[in-house]
């Protein structure tokens, strides 16, 4: 049986130190767990997402836009629509 976490959160608050540690613990265990990146504005990560939006569009591609000019929360929005 497969199972699946969805972290959130507001910035700073950890989810990436959570999913690092965990996937980390799960290696200690002989066990493989996936982590999907789907927020654009990621600067860095622990770990290696088996699959991440930036590769997409970054926050900053929708904020340097001059035709778009959004901020960085209507650059959020605009990346995850």
């Amino acid at each position: 049986m497969r199972y699946a976490q969805l972290v959130l959160g507001p910035a700073g608050c950890g989810k990436s130190t959570y999913c690092a540690n965990l996937q980390r613990h799960a290696a200690d265990d002989k066990r493989t767990i996936d982590v999907v990146n789907l927020d654009p504005a990621a600067e860095y990560f622990d770990y290696q997402p088996l699959a991440d939006v930036r590769e997409l569009i970054h926050i900053d591609d929708a904020m340097e836009d001059e035709d778009m000019r959004f901020g960085p929360n209507g650059g959020l929005i605009f990346c995850m629509e």
